[in-house]
């Protein structure tokens, strides 16, 4: 009965359109029903004697493991048709796919777990010669299609990976040009000193600090104050905005400047903050505009 109650419930798929035009939802399943993905990676046996009996006690002698079931192929119809099996290294013969028709495959019970009334085994009756024989499984169109798509849809990954990481070489290729010309004009520049003043120590200063001091040029003119600082992700001060000239706010013009370009001094024993930076009135006009 057990046998009997299995193949009937894996026939059904068979008439699963039949039934729909019947009942188009269903709400719950029957214990003997099997899932597809349960049936999916099931063993496959092949015996060459052929197998008689319903039901067995655990597996039997002469049952080869030939591999494991990892596709169903269903008809327009909703039938299944036949099951692609891997085969690996079954008595010697090279892995493989095949596909086995499925009124060649064989549900018998196993008795063995009696606690388990659902349990089987698929058995089919064939010999060696006849898997060596075997024709290996290939996709149809459509299948090739997905390859054929999936190709492409690689080719164009990498296509794009291959821009991207150029793109990433450029753009780190001209960031290691301005760092090295940056550091170069730090090296060759002669820092401003003057009497009653130190340069004044980075770990001192704070954006407080800097903010609104007073900005000269090498002629210890008066150039602007200090508008602005611009702080990175670490919290280093790496530019500060100078603003150029004008009258009580009136006629000012924002610069943008590295820190490396400009010399901070702080009055000897006192609390006079000064900026100094070596280029004219007239080159620091002729910057651009500072765009907040």
């Amino acid at each position: 009965m057990k046998k009997f109650m299995i193949s009937a419930a894996f026939a059904a798929l068979a008439t699963t359109s039949a039934v729909a035009q019947d009942v188009m939802f269903r709400a719950e399943g029957d214990p003997m029903e099997i899932a597809a993905s349960d049936f999916i990676g099931k063993r496959v046996y092949a015996s060459e004697a052929a197998v008689e009996g319903d039901a067995f006690d655990g597996l039997q002698d002469g049952w080869e493991d030939i591999g494991e079931i990892n596709d169903v192929i269903l008809s327009r119809g909703g039938s299944v048709d036949a099951v692609l099996v891997d085969i690996g290294g079954f008595l010697g013969i090279g892995e493989r796919q095949v596909a086995v028709d499925m009124g060649a495959i064989r549900f018998v019970s196993d008795s063995s777990t009696a606690d388990d009334e659902a349990d089987y085994f698929l058995v089919m009756t064939a010999d060696r010669t006849m898997f060596e024989e075997a024709p290996e499984y290939h996709w149809g169109h459509a299948s090739m299609e997905k390859v054929e798509n999936a190709a492409a849809a690689t080719a164009e990954a990498v296509d794009n990976a291959a821009e991207a990481t150029a793109e990433a070489v450029d753009d780190a290729a001209d960031a290691t040009a301005e760092a090295a010309g940056e550091a170069a004009d730090a090296v060759t520049r002669e820092p401003i000193m003057r009497d009653g003043y130190d340069p004044a120590a980075e770990a001192d200063l704070t954006t407080e600090m800097l903010t609104g001091a007073k900005a000269y040029d090498a002629n210890d003119e008066w150039i602007g104050e200090v508008s602005r600082l611009i702080i990175n992700e670490n919290g280093k001060i790496t530019h500060s905005i100078i603003d150029v000239g004008g009258f009580l706010g009136i006629g000012e013009k924002p610069v943008e400047l590295a820190m490396g370009d400009v010399d901070i001094l702080r009055e000897k024993g006192g609390d006079d903050l000064r900026v100094y930076i070596s280029m004219t009135r007239e080159e620091l006009e002729a910057l651009p505009t500072y765009d907040k």
